[in-house]
């Protein structure tokens, strides 16, 4: 599978040669082909940056291209050997302006025009971030020594020049500068020459290997949702060839489904089961959007705050460079229908509530025939108040009656089931489409491993009348065991189950297979948790404090637990570093209501007293006025909480329990809950941050 391309690329010679109207030429063709509308503003910096990079530099430098053409003719820059512009990432949602090639060196340069900003920064080391870790040919030559430079350029007026950076990341990434060199026209020549003096090989870079190199991305969601709405494919990380071709596969037999039903005009629910962050969502989007359906598919899910950060990351991903700024996907620029795009961004990700409207009547839709809905055991049970009104059914029976009502045959509905993530009261679960399929005479597709996960039925009893229905059809891959959210080490999602349901002994083994880099951190200090990982992000990672919606007492450690009515998830998760509603600032803790069905790279986990140790068993407890009161009825719900919040990272996180109250003045934060809570932890294999020191 190709990386993507450039939209130019060259040896340094004929760069230099070339006009830069001609080069300006050849890349808007290139935008022309992939149907990019490209403006005059950014025909006229792409000039300033060619320019910047070929203009003799005893040449006052006019525009962008200018100054690149400047710095290579350059004497000290003999070395740099081939140009590359444009080159798209596209299936992260990424283009580079420009990357330089050199024996030992890969050096990207980004233009911004006036001044320089901590997102721009962030934006930079961004891209050098992804290369080291999608790209095949890149992550090859880095074993080989070769470094991977940032530089930030302006094309007008003057930069605070920061050019004499030489120190590196730490592993992973240690070939890679750990803060760009910042420049502008007059000395960007001096900021390539000083990226040339810290390479530490002299193998050579073949162009043409690494243009054509593969590309193996770890998808979020979010990474999906562009990357399909834009019509790409969706990737997964070599690591992950056995989880991948599951979901493959899955994507391959519910289709086959679909398209059957269609032919036989026949009503019908297909379930596809999965651990957390095993790629149901994934599968469903993948669904949503292939070519064969996609005229006929709505994705719906119960998880509205997915919903909102899909849609603002939708919208904003096809917004032009210079209007996105407060909202950081990088992407390319403006597609020439971008104002269809944004204002449509939402029309195939809709919110399970809002499409039942009517409660149970048509649509009114011609696409929804195909009604993918993530999180289908959510749904609510009748009586349950949703919008200002009681349901008149269970919300599973309202929605085939819709269905139903708009398309009469040929209906499916793919149910994608999380298994172990009720965090709900008043949710019927999977057995509610069941029972609306009997009602209604709808065939079910499933597969035997799902009907066997346990705690989806109340007995063997059940399991085996919905196995034996005349209704039931096989489906030969419908259920996914394995977790592709922490790449590096999937032991993290079992690590969490079996701290929740299992033994303290068994949470400790698989602790102690996991490797160094992925331990599993808890500390009592919660400035010692937020410098851990402040000191991890690098560019336009994402990471955020979460916490139970239930721990109400962690405000006494200066932990806001932000409710759901004042929650905007998309700001959390979309904002900039130093927007102070970013989840960067680790100043806000959502909530599992909000994280849900989403990820980010490392999570700050507080632990309150809501879900404690009592007697060697987890116990649920919920403040009321002056102190906590126990309730067994939301246990399992309570460690459901728990279970979503700790499998939300992608890369790392840190436990914080606090210490309590040692004074002994506050009974709600008694020094033993939290003791038990931190002494079990540690039993079930966590690493206390004061021992890597």
């Amino acid at each position: 599978m190709s990386a993507g391309g450039a939209w130019y690329d060259s040896d340094k010679k004929t760069f230099t040669d070339t006009p830069s109207k001609q080069i300006v030429d050849h890349l808007t063709g290139e935008a022309t082909k992939l149907r990019w509308h490209i403006e005059s503003e950014q025909m006229e910096e792409w000039e300033k940056s060619v320019d910047l990079l070929k203009t003799n530099l005893n040449e006052k430098a006019k525009q962008q291209l200018q100054a690149l053409r400047a710095a290579l003719s350059h004497p000290e820059l003999d070395e740099v050997h081939d140009v590359i512009l444009e080159y798209d990432f596209r299936r992260r949602g990424l283009r580079l302006d420009c990357i330089l090639l050199a024996p030992g060196a890969l050096i990207v340069v980004e233009f911004k025009r006036t001044k320089l900003s901590q997102a721009d920064r962030d934006q930079v080391m961004n891209y050098c971030i992804n290369l080291a870790e999608f790209h095949e040919h890149t992550q090859e030559l880095m074993k080989d020594k070769m470094v991977v430079i940032p530089v930030l350029a302006l094309t007008e007026g003057k930069a605070v020049q920061k050019l004499d950076h030489a120190e590196f990341y730490s592993e992973p990434w240690s070939q890679i500068l750990k803060k760009p060199l910042e420049c502008d026209t007059s000395s960007l020549h001096i900021a390539i020459s000083n990226a040339l003096k810290l390479t530490q090989s002299k193998t050579k870079i073949d162009r043409d290997k690494w243009l054509k190199s593969k590309f193996a991305p770890s998808s979020t969601i979010l990474d999906a949702a562009i990357s399909l709405y834009g019509q790409h494919d969706v990737s997964a990380i070599k690591k992950h060839s056995g989880p991948v071709a599951k979901i493959e596969r899955c994507t391959a037999s519910i289709k086959e489904e679909i398209l059957k039903a269609d032919d036989e005009k026949r009503n019908c629910v297909i379930f596809l089961s999965g651990a957390p962050g095993a790629g149901k969502t994934l599968v469903g989007l993948n669904l949503a959007f292939d070519t064969d359906i996609r005229e006929d598919a709505l994705f719906v899910t119960g998880n509205a705050p997915l919903v909102d950060v899909l849609s603002k990351a939708l919208e904003y991903s096809y917004k032009g460079k210079t209007s996105s700024r407060s909202m950081k996907i990088p992407t390319g620029y403006a597609h020439e229908k971008v104002q269809h795009l944004v204002k449509n961004s939402t029309f195939k990700i809709v919110k399970a509530h809002h499409f039942l409207k009517d409660r149970g009547q048509k649509t009114s839709s011609k696409d929804g025939r195909v009604l993918v809905f993530d999180e289908a055991q959510r749904t609510y049970v009748k009586g349950k108040r949703v919008a200002g009104h009681a349901l008149d059914e269970h919300e599973a029976e309202l929605i085939l009656n819709s269905m139903e009502d708009s398309y009469s045959k040929g209906a499916v509905v793919v149910a994608l089931i999380g298994h172990n993530q009720a965090i709900n009261s008043g949710e019927r679960g999977i057995i509610a489409w069941f029972e609306a399929a009997e009602k209604k005479g709808w065939s079910y597709s499933i597969s035997d491993e799902t009907l066997q996960l346990p705690g989806l039925f109340e007995s063997e009893e059940i399991v085996e009348k919905w196995k034996n229905s005349p209704l039931r059809r096989n489906l030969s891959e419908g259920h996914l065991s394995h977790s592709i959210r922490y790449y590096r080490n999937q032991g993290i999602e079992e690590w969490a189950h079996q701290v929740m349901d299992g033994t303290a002994e068994k949470a400790n083994s698989i602790a102690s297979k996991l490797h160094d880099s992925d331990k599993i951190l808890i500390t009592r200090n919660l400035n010692e948790a937020r410098n851990w990982i402040r000191e991890r992000r690098i560019g336009d990672e994402r990471v955020g404090m979460i916490a139970s919606s239930a721990g109400r007492r962690l405000i006494a450690e200066g932990i806001y637990v932000q409710p759901q009515s004042e929650s905007n998830i998309a700001q959390w998760m979309l904002a900039p570093s130093g927007d102070v509603r970013s989840s960067n600032m680790l100043e806000v803790a959502v909530t599992q209501f909000q994280i849900q069905g989403l990820e980010v790279d490392y999570t700050l986990v507080c632990w309150d007293a809501d879900l404690r140790q009592e007697n060697g068993e987890w116990a649920s407890h919920q403040v009321r006025g002056a102190g906590w009161s126990k309730s067994n009825a939301m246990l399992e719900f309570r460690k459901n909480t728990y279970r979503v919040l700790l499998t939300r990272a992608r890369k790392g996180m840190v436990i914080f329990v606090p210490k309590g109250d040692e004074s002994g003045e506050d009974e709600t934060r008694d020094v033993e809950f939290y003791d038990g809570i931190y002494n079990h932890l540690i039993a079930c294999g966590a690493t206390d941050m004061n021992q890597l020191k």
